[in-house]
C-alpha cells in the first residue's frame, strides 16, 4: 500500500531551475507528499517567479519554496525531512549526504560525471557530430548529461573533427549576439574553464576553437566549443566534470579499448553510443553501467518522462521521472491480512508427527 512519505526537501541547481524544480515536485505531490524547495542563488528571478506561482495555485500548505544564498542551502539539507533530492555537483553531493545523514533522512542525488559519447567505426559520423553538438551546446555545456568526452576510432579522429566543426559552424554561425546561444554562468566558472583549457595545452594538447566569424566573446561572457586532441589523461579535463563548452576527443585502436576506458573510470550519469551494429549495442549496453544510455542521440534518454532518472555510484544515486518517481516518494507499507481458513496453527508448537509429516509433504519426501 503506497502511503505519502510526508514533507519532501528538493533543492534546485541553476542550469535548468524550471525542469529540475516542477519533475521532482510532481512526483513528489502525485505520492501526496507536501514539499519544500531551495532554488539556486544564482537563478532569484526564477526563484521569486516560482514562490509566488505556486502559492497562489497550490497553496503554501503544500508546497514551500524558499530562496536565499549558499548558507540557507546549507540549512535547509540539515532540516529532518522525509525525503531529500539534491541535483548538483558530486563535491556539493556529498556534504549533502552527510548533512541528510544526521537526521537519516535517505536521499535522492542527481549528480554529475564523465559522460562519454563513443563513436564506432559503424557509425554515421555526420550525425554523431550534429548530435554530439547539439547536446553538448545546450546551454554552452552546463548540464550534467552533456557528452564530457567523446572515444573515437584513431583512423576517425580527423573525420570527426571535422563534422565537429561543420556541425557547430551550422548550429552556430556566430556567436557573441546569438540568442541561439547562451553564456557562461558567471566569470568564476569561466576562469575555471579557461585554466583547465590552459593547463591541457601546456601539456602538449592541441585546442581548436570553433568560432566562425572569429569573434570577440570576452565582453560576452561567452566561451566558444573547443576541440581538445591529444589531452594527457592527468589533465584536469580528463578528470573533472567540465560543464562548460570544452569538449575533448580521445582516440581509441579497438573497440574492448573505449569500453575499457570508460569502466575504469567513475560510473557516468549518461552513456552515448553511435552506432549501427546490433551485437555491439548490446555489448555496450551489457558491460558498461551508467545512469542512463542513448543510443545514436544525445540527451534525449532525460526527456523521456516514461523512463527513470538516476545516475549511479558517483553520478548519483536513486530515480525519479515516471512511475518510479511516484516510489521513490511513497512508503511502500507491506499488510498482509490472515484468511478464516488458514492452516497456520498447523506449524506453531508444540511440535511433533504433525509437524514432521506436514514438512516431509511440503519437500517432497
Amino acid at each position: 500500500m503506497p502511503q505519502p512519505l510526508g514533507v519532501v526537501g528538493i533543492v534546485v541547481p541553476w542550469n535548468y531551475p524550471i525542469f529540475v524544480a516542477i519533475g521532482p515536485l510532481v512526483a513528489a505531490l502525485a505520492a501526496g507528499n507536501r514539499v519544500m524547495i531551495k532554488m539556486s542563488e544564482y537563478t532569484p528571478a526564477t526563484g521569486a517567479l516560482l514562490a509566488t506561482l505556486l502559492e497562489r495555485y497550490l497553496g503554501p500548505e503544500r508546497v514551500a519554496v524558499v530562496n536565499g544564498e549558499a548558507a540557507l542551502a546549507q540549512a535547509f539539507t540539515r532540516l529532518p525531512f522525509d525525503h531529500l533530492l539534491f541535483t548538483g555537483s558530486t563535491a556539493v553531493g556529498r556534504q549533502v549526504m552527510h548533512a541528510a545523514a544526521e537526521n537519516l533522512t535517505p536521499v535522492t542525488l542527481e549528480l554529475g560525471g564523465k559522460s562519454p559519447a563513443i563513436v564506432t567505426p559503424g557509425a554515421d559520423i555526420s550525425r554523431a557530430a550534429a548530435s554530439i553538438v547539439a547536446g553538448k551546446l545546450l546551454n554552452a555545456g552546463q548540464t550534467c548529461v552533456a557528452p564530457d568526452y567523446v572515444l573515437v576510432a584513431e583512423n576517425q579522429i580527423d573525420a570527426l573533427t571535422q563534422a565537429l566543426r561543420a556541425a557547430a559552424s551550422r548550429a552556430y554561425p556566430t556567436l557573441a549576439e546569438n540568442p541561439d546561444y547562451t553564456a557562461i554562468i558567471n566569470a568564476r566558472h569561466r576562469g575555471r574553464l579557461q585554466a583547465w583549457l590552459q593547463e591541457a595545452v601546456a601539456a602538449g594538447a592541441t585546442a581548436i576553437e570553433i568560432n566562425p566569424v572569429q569573434e570577440n566573446l570576452a565582453a560576452t561572457g561567452k566561451m566558444a566549443l573547443t576541440l581538445v586532441l591529444g589531452c594527457p589523461d592527468s589533465a584536469t579535463l580528463l578528470q573533472e566534470e567540465i560543464f562548460g563548452p570544452i569538449l575533448p576527443l580521445v582516440t581509441y585502436r579497438e573497440f574492448d579499448d573505449a569500453l575499457a576506458y570508460v569502466n575504469a573510470r567513475p560510473r557516468p550519469l549518461a552513456l552515448y553510443l553511435f552506432d549501427t551494429q546490433p551485437a555491439r549495442i548490446r555489448r555496450t549496453l551489457a558491460e558498461t553501467i551508467s545512469g542512463g544510455v542513448a543510443i545514436n542521440d544525445t540527451l534525449l534518454q532525460v526527456a523521456q518522462d516514461d523512463l527513470p532518472f538516476g545516475g549511479v555510484g558517483p553520478s548519483g544515486m536513486g530515480h525519479y521521472h515516471a512511475y518510479e518517481g511516484f516510489l521513490t516518494f511513497s512508503k511502500l507499507k507491506p499488510v498482509f491480512e490472515q484468511s478464516r481458513l488458514s492452516g497456520v496453527w498447523l506449524t506453531r508448537p508444540p511440535y511433533g508427527a504433525r509437524v514432521v509429516w506436514m514438512l516431509k509433504w511440503m519437500l517432497g519426501r
